[in-house]
């Protein structure tokens, strides 16, 4: 049984490379677990070795990895993609993550900064908008729900006389 707890403990005081060492001892007994793989990654990307991280989400995620872990994965994996300059793909990982979670506002964020990567400001700014619409309770926002929705994806409409 691998001790999850103790490795977040690690986590959550700075210990990066000693969960990392724990980690790897379960990678090596268990080497196509995917919640073990996953957080191998994690591990990688908290220490800003992105490109150690790719594989093990990939195989994370390709061996069954669910739920709240998946999500997560699919943030890292993307992320991490858009931060090594892989934008096409990270926006491809993306893609697939909303049609799996398809509520889920952060992989919204994340998307949306790719595209701005990608040349796309419309589309990321418009993203956020439905997003923060969705999402929002400030009354301010609430109050021009309607307005917000329809401008983003009219960001470029002028009214003419």
């Amino acid at each position: 049984m691998f001790d999850f707890e103790s490795v977040q403990q690690l986590r959550q005081t700075g210990q990066y490379e000693a969960a990392k060492a724990v980690v790897r001892q379960y990678v090596e007994t268990a080497p196509n677990d995917p919640t073990v793989l996953y957080q191998m990654a994690w591990c990688h990307d908290s220490l800003g070795e992105e490109h150690a991280a790719v594989p093990y989400y990939e195989q994370a995620l390709a061996l069954g990895l669910t739920g709240e872990d998946r999500l997560q994965a699919y943030i890292g994996l993307g992320s991490t993609y858009r931060v090594i300059g892989q934008f096409e793909v990270a926006s491809d990982v993306f893609h697939r993550a909303l049609r799996e979670f398809p509520d889920a506002h952060a992989l919204q964020a994340f998307l949306a900064m790719t595209e701005y990567n990608l040349g796309q400001a419309d589309q990321a700014v418009g993203r956020l908008l439905k997003s923060l619409a969705t999402t929002s309770s400030d009354a301010s926002i609430q109050t021009f729900d309607r307005a917000i929705r329809y401008y983003a994806d009219h960001l470029d409409e002028i009214v003419k006389e």
